[in-house]
């Protein structure tokens, strides 16, 4: 019987999902000294009662990051990188820049989402409505903060609110904003994100840590930092979630068209 073998545009989807869960639990790292406690007056806010904010969004995952049989069926021993920018307007207006290199398909797109309706263009090229070709498959994945970490399966703002009492911090500004930095071993990111059964183990080698910052004043997520290092402490996991100019008058999403 013939074996078929899976086409590297099909094992796209496959490598985002083994990506974000690995962003979820695969987290190792060590504590923060001088920490304070969590007051319980501190309740986040989720990202989608916002008016507006923009963001950036940064992927590199190394073969070397997964464990063997996943990497080799997934990255052929590379390594893919997506770096996403934009404007979310809430509840149903997203802008985003785009740029991708996953070995088998490097895009560059910028696209605009407002409820159902979608369009999107190249480099220097012309606005189209809807998305035709490859790239498609980048401009229906979300790499925004909502689309990567909201979602039914992920905590609600009041259960994260739960989860970080008691837990230590430091306070430090971000962006020119007070933040509390939050320092997560793989324990303690699961308690408070959550875990899920099909998690891949990453490289035996591999330890993570997750560096994760809330605005003090209202509770606003403002950055999520998941960083990999192999035994040589080469960095073989990065994924770089910001949030900016929240509520700024100046965040606008129209039909390019």
């Amino acid at each position: 019987m013939k074996r078929s073998q899976a086409s590297p545009l099909a094992l796209l989807g496959v490598l985002f999902l083994a990506a974000s869960l690995l962003t979820v639990a695969g987290c190792k790292g060590g504590s923060k000294s001088k920490a304070t406690p969590t007051p319980a007056a501190f309740k986040v806010t989720s990202l989608d009662t916002l008016k507006s904010y923009r963001f950036s969004s940064d992927i590199l995952v190394s073969a070397e990051a997964l464990d063997q049989q996943t990497a080799q069926a997934l990255l052929q021993g590379g390594t893919f990188r997506i770096k996403a920018n934009g404007t979310r307007v809430n509840p149903d207006r997203q802008q985003s820049k785009i740029e991708a290199d996953l070995g088998f398909l490097k895009a560059n797109l910028e696209t605009v989402s407002i409820a159902k309706d979608q369009w999107s263009r190249e480099p220097q090229g012309q606005w189209q409505r809807g998305i035709t070709g490859t790239a498609s498959l980048l401009a229906t994945s979300d790499f925004s903060p909502q689309g990567l970490f909201s979602g039914p399966a992920g905590p609600t703002s009041e259960q994260l609110t739960q989860r970080l009492e008691g837990r230590a911090f430091t306070k430090e500004s971000l962006g020119g904003v007070t933040a509390r930095h939050y320092l997560f071993d793989r324990q303690a990111f699961e308690e408070v994100f959550g875990t899920q059964s099909a998690v891949p183990e990453s490289a035996a080698d591999v330890k993570t840590q997750a560096d994760v910052w809330f605005a003090e004043d209202r509770g606003v997520l403002l950055r999520v930092l998941i960083t990999g290092k192999n035994a040589q402490q080469k960095e073989v996991l990065h994924v770089d979630v910001q949030v900016s100019d929240i509520d700024a008058t100046s965040n606008s999403v129209e039909p390019p068209i």
